[in-house]
């Protein structure tokens, strides 16, 4: 298990409807909405880093979402795991700055 503190970045004056569509995710919590910043502040448990990353794509198709952005992780399940010898799907594949840098060089050609 996985749990991940996080920004979404939304459009100007979203804020409110994107929360809407974030409350139909169970494994998806809203801490703060900054309606100034156009930002949510949530927390995302999932059971991998693969299913994040696929649930965070999703979520970066709606037209209202600027960006989402981690800024905490815990994996202390796996890392449990990883001491007892049991396989983890842990790769962190595409949460590093460099890839987060590419993501954003992508939707600059815009």
């Amino acid at each position: 298990m996985i749990l991940v503190g996080s920004i979404v970045a939304c459009l100007k004056d979203t804020t409110h409807s994107v929360a809407d569509v974030l409350k139909d995710y169970p494994n998806i919590d809203i801490h703060a909405i900054d309606e100034e910043k156009n930002n949510i502040v949530i927390t995302i448990e999932e059971e991998s880093d693969s299913k994040l990353e696929e649930l965070c794509k999703k979520l970066q198709e709606h037209p209202c979402i600027i960006q989402i952005s981690h800024h905490y992780f815990n994996f202390e399940e796996e890392v449990d795991k990883i001491d007892k010898g049991i396989p983890t799907d842990l790769s962190l594949r595409g949460f590093s700055k460099s890839e987060q840098r590419k993501e954003r060089d992508k939707l600059s050609e815009y």
